[in-house]
């Protein structure tokens, strides 16, 4: 049987998401379906998933836990991408999770412009995983 693995920038990227999800405190089960979702968006391993649900019990911020060394100009939009689809996870965005990804966008050094336009690709709630995409859980 052909077992996938991540790469280390989607293992990366799932952990900021997971970060992004305790911004306000706790993760909320609609967060914890998207992260379920994109684990198996980039097909993880059961390792995989049992090392980052471990990471997700603890609470995160943003200053702390992104790894924003080891994240590629793309890796970052892709970060943004999915953290937005992660603030509509219950269905609408407040203005504490609108802050929330202002705060993100400074501090991965998006441009405003590309932040823009990387937050309105999401607004129909698919985003694309590299090759694979992901629908609005």
């Amino acid at each position: 049987m052909l077992q996938f693995v991540m790469t280390p920038s989607e293992k990366n990227i799932v952990k900021s998401l997971v970060v992004v999800a305790w911004a306000d405190g706790k993760v909320e089960q609609p967060e914890e379906h998207v992260i379920e979702g994109l684990l198996a968006g980039f097909d993880a391993s059961e390792e995989e998933e049992r090392e980052i649900k471990e990471f997700a019990k603890s609470s995160r911020t943003l200053a702390d836990d992104i790894p924003l060394d080891e994240l590629s100009d793309e890796d970052r939009e892709l970060l943004l991408a999915n953290a937005a689809l992660l603030t509509h996870a219950d269905g609408e965005q407040s203005d504490s999770e609108k802050q929330l990804l202002d705060k993100l966008i400074e501090l991965l050094g998006i441009e405003s412009a590309d932040a823009q336009s990387i937050l309105e690709s999401v607004q129909d709630g698919a985003i694309q995983l590299g090759t694979r995409a992901l629908e609005d859980v």
